[in-house]
């Protein structure tokens, strides 16, 4: 994996390359003691030469066969009319660009070139990564990163955007890594950085390495390459080489080359059992080469292994709600009694109001609610002694619960009044029925304490009876109830999920996971968010939103609450247009009935924190269930 950037030079010779390990030196004062002292000794091989064409810019090789990239791009014994100044590669695909600023993909297998319509910005540089489908990162002079989706049509390259952020202003150089989903940029005088370059990640730089006297790069950072599980960096116009093990930045080794040499351009890749090098020397435009021995032993591959979230894609999305900003919250889903495929989804924008969606994701319905957050529906109700069913939501402009009559028969949803509380700042909300099928709406306050409520009907309408109060110590939001066990879930967003015996209004809430137990087993990170039950025939599971690493975890309903697995939301590139994952989600629903033949085992509908690709205002993603429980392999 290894990306090349520099201005095309006509002249190119081969000279002696001499590289030695740094050894015996000491830490900076500004340095971590430990960082030079856990670094690992090495021993260089016989360093070889190798002559390329006059043309040629910078070379690796690829399945054992090499590449070279200069005004023509020499691949699988084949030559191609190429100028370019970028390389990258993944498989058996190579990714460059033209002179008319277009991305260039070519296959060392089928020999075939694909190419993009004209990139309308100026490139510092490019590189591919690979997940859920074939990306790129194109990093511009106005020092923005652009996340493209590449998909191939024939000698076609189509670019989508899933999603753009800025870069420091004097990156020049990229690299991502696969397996660990990061994005390396190298910037100029500065170092290093690592951004997550999963799509639907936060965008948070970490430093690497960083230049004396804030880390232990010696004058600059440079091209960047990766190898055997180790980032190389080179010096940007200096001679010295880095390689950091991707599993623990401290272990760095360090490389003294020829003071003639200014490090221009650099790649890493595997041949014979040895490390090739191929560096550009930028005072004489001379491509260079060096091998080293594999330095990599099978403990530290054994160390790198990442326990990957497995990505299921969602099958739709709702339109945008109509609000900017963080709007979108809680969805329910109403099952439509006679025909499943015209069930409706409810979901909340607490700046406006409630939207209802049909089950492709098209607006139906929206009703001025003012800030409704959470929301929640129970079938087979009354009201004004007919049949109805009900929704309600958590209310913040009154501290109320708001009340939702739906038709039984056409799912058309209308305002049916409120029920006062006596909380000071009312937030997440749940819905329950009672062991004689009473209805119950749980709510509660930012400050931890829960009301649960009775809605009781009469000839006059809705109205609410206060039957319990309790509390956890900070703030909550997400709760579910498992009216077959007669059980409340409730997640209290930084500390973990309790469980409440609802048939004993005497019982106070139990811990049954805390979220310092399940960080350190990789399950939930805060914020815990919504949550819901799923009811399968063999085994009910409780699906918990895990907001600080956009992935939703699964437990056991039933004592000892077992973690039973985990997953993400990715993109779904089989359909046109394809569909962004979900990440940051605040609320979640899920229902095991059977609606229609996309959804044969239910629907799992999540809020989309961030709707990419386009980027808009906030949605909801629809899973079939069908799906997780094959990526999971539940019963």
């Amino acid at each position: 994996m290894t990306t090349f950037k520099r201005p095309i030079t006509a002249s190119l010779l081969a000279i002696p390359l001499a590289i030695s390990l740094l050894s015996g030196c000491s830490p900076k004062a500004s340095e971590p003691a430990n960082d030079v002292q856990a670094s690992k000794k090495v021993s260089a091989s016989a360093l070889e030469t190798q002559l390329f064409s006059e043309t040629a810019v910078a070379a690796m090789y690829l399945n054992n066969q090499l590449v070279t990239i200069g005004e023509q791009l020499s691949l699988a014994g084949q030559t191609f009319d190429i100028e370019s100044e970028f390389l990258d590669q993944r498989g058996d695909v190579i990714a460059t660009l033209n002179s008319r600023n277009q991305l260039v993909i070519a296959n060392q297998q089928s020999k075939k070139i694909a190419v993009s319509d004209t990139i309308p910005y100026p490139l510092e540089t490019l590189c591919l990564y690979q997940d859920q489908g074939l990306q790129v990162f194109l990093l511009d002079e106005r020092h923005m990163a652009h996340q493209m989706l590449i998909t191939l049509d024939n000698n076609t390259v189509n670019l989508s955007k899933i999603r753009e952020f800025p870069m420091p202003p004097a990156t020049e150089y990229c690299v991502a890594d696969d397996q660990s989903q990061r994005l390396f940029v190298s910037e100029e005088n500065i170092g290093v950085w690592s951004y997550n370059a999963r799509a639907e990640s936060e965008i948070v730089r970490s430093p690497v390495a960083l230049v004396a006297p804030f880390g232990r790069l010696n004058k600059n950072s440079g091209p960047l390459a990766i190898n055997n599980n180790r980032l190389w960096i080179g010096e940007g116009g200096q001679a010295q080489l880095h390689s950091l093990s991707l599993n623990d930045f401290s272990d760095m080794q360090s490389y003294q080359l020829d003071n003639s040499i200014a490090i221009d351009t650099l790649s890493v890749s595997h041949y014979e059992q040895q490390q090739q090098l191929f560096l550009l020397n930028d005072h004489s435009g001379e491509l260079l080469q060096a091998s080293l021995k594999d330095t990599v032993d099978d403990s530290s591959k054994e160390n790198l292994t990442i326990n990957r979230i497995i990505n299921i894609a969602p099958t739709a999305e709702t339109q945008p709600v109509t609000t900017d900003g963080d709007a979108a919250d809680d969805p329910a889903i109403w099952v439509h009694p006679n025909t499943p495929e015209k069930s409706r989804i409810l979901g909340t924008n607490k700046k406006f109001g409630l939207h209802v969606y049909d089950m492709q994701g098209n607006t139906l319905q929206t009703l001025t609610s003012g800030r409704v957050n959470n929301v929640d529906v129970r079938q087979g109700f009354t009201f004004k002694q007919s049949a109805a069913d009900i929704a309600s939501a958590s209310q913040r402009d009154n501290n109320s619960i708001a009340l939702y009559h739906i038709d039984p028969n056409t799912g058309v949803t209308t305002a049916a009044g409120e029920i006062a509380t006596t909380l000071d700042e009312v937030y997440g909300l749940c819905m329950g029925r009672g062991a004689n099928n009473e209805v119950y709406v749980f709510i509660n306050d930012e400050d931890g304490r829960f009301e649960q409520h009775q809605v009781i009907d009469s000839y006059t309408g809705w109205s609410g009876k206060l039957v319990r109060e309790f509390a956890v110590k900070t703030q909550p939001e997400g709760c579910a109830s498992d009216d077959k066990h007669q059980r409340l879930f409730l997640g209290e967003e930084n500390y973990g999920i309790w469980a409440l015996d609802l048939s004993d209004n005497s019982s106070e809430p139990q811990l049954i996971q805390t979220l310092n137990d399940a960080i350190t087993n990789n399950q939930l990170h805060a914020d815990i968010e919504g949550m819901d039950i799923y009811h399968g025939k063999g085994q009910s599971y409780l699906v918990v939103s895990s907001q600080g690493n956009d992935s939703y975890v699964l437990f056991d309903t039933l004592p000892p609450f077992a973690y039973k697995g985990h997953f993400r939301i990715g993109m779904n590139t089989s359909v046109t247009p394809a569909i962004d994952g979900a990440s940051e989600t605040d609320g979640l629903t899920v229902s095991s009935a059977y609606l229609g033949p996309q959804y044969p085992q239910g629907l799992l509908v999540v809020q989309d924190g961030r709707n990419l690709m386009p980027e808009e205002f906030q949605n909801f993603k629809l899973v079939s269930w069908k799906d997780i429980r094959e990526g999971l392999t539940l019963k």
